[in-house]
């Protein structure tokens, strides 16, 4: 089982937690929440890793976020092993189409669902294998499969 050690940068941090021993991620709590505008915050965590060589920082969203109309950016987020600052999560607000009913239309944003000390993401630990890349002329063939995108159906 690797080690992962943990400093805490912000006395509201907390170390990540499984909220049962079968779950797949571990939880993160924001100790701070900048608003930069209406549609864009920023959740710092209060803390900063350090993690095997050979393996990776996986950040994603709680799912509880899918009740709203904000959306972590750059899901799910990298943690490299050399990496040694405080992790944060990002979210970006949906905007939300609104029409008075003098006619006049305009988007607004929903107020951010959460607050410091609310769960707001989860962090879990991959291996990263060593490959080696070689460059060749032709692609073996194993398939005759072309299209992408929905191409199996």
């Amino acid at each position: 089982m690797p080690t992962v050690q943990i400093k805490r940068l912000h006395e509201l941090a907390t170390i990540p937690k499984r909220a049962t021993k079968f779950s797949g991620g571990w939880d993160i709590t924001a100790t701070e929440i900048v608003q930069e505008a209406p549609d864009f915050v920023i959740c710092k965590l209060g803390f900063s890793l350090d993690f095997p060589d050979n393996y990776k920082m996986t950040l994603v969203p709680r799912s509880s976020i899918t009740k709203t109309k904000w959306i972590m950016q750059n899901s799910p987020g990298l943690g490299d092993a050399d990496y040694v600052q405080e992790y944060q999560i990002r979210f970006r607000a949906l905007p939300e189409f609104v029409s008075n009913m003098d006619g006049t239309n305009y988007l607004t944003y929903p107020e951010f669902p959460y607050k410091v000390g609310d769960r707001i993401g989860q962090v879990y630990l991959e291996a990263v294998v060593p490959i080696a890349w070689k460059e060749v002329d032709e692609i073996g063939e194993k398939g005759t499969r072309s299209g992408g995108f929905g191409s199996t159906g």
